[in-house]
């Protein structure tokens, strides 16, 4: 699976939430896919001064969980020129699931759940991936 960075973040603000279920409980089960601009987009976003003001703590500890999530995922070099979804800044997902053969992408992301599969990869919310892991 490819996860969104809505989905990291939220994993790593609230771990007992089911965006941190799916991050830190389903590791056994699924293959974590990313790409160098997934990790660019994820490493960034984390150091955004408004969200570690929000939730102070955030760029030590958090960082240092993106690292161990990263650590254990498989690295793709996806192609950029890539150019289906209405928001271009989300096809590095596409990308990486296609070019992976993951068969989800995981979002919270309007733009990719309108979606909803594009080349026989399902794109689904933290919440509905967890539902189809149960049912495995």
């Amino acid at each position: 699976m490819v996860l969104d960075t809505v989905v990291l973040v939220r994993s790593l603000l609230d771990p007992s939430s089911w965006w941190g279920r799916l991050v830190f409980d389903s590791r056994d089960v699924c293959e974590f896919i990313v790409s160098p601009p997934i990790i660019a987009e994820y490493l960034q976003v984390l150091n955004r001064p408004g969200l570690t003001r929000k939730y102070r703590g955030v760029e030590g500890r958090d960082l240092q969980r993106v690292l161990e999530i990263v650590s254990v995922a498989t690295v793709v070099q996806a192609p950029e020129t890539l150019r289906v979804c209405r928001d271009p800044t989300d096809d590095k997902f596409l990308a990486a699931a296609q070019a992976s053969g993951a068969r989800f992408v995981v979002t919270e992301d309007a733009d990719l759940l309108d979606m909803s599969t594009w080349a026989d990869i399902g794109i689904v919310s933290a919440g509905t991936f967890l539902k189809i892991l149960q049912d495995v």
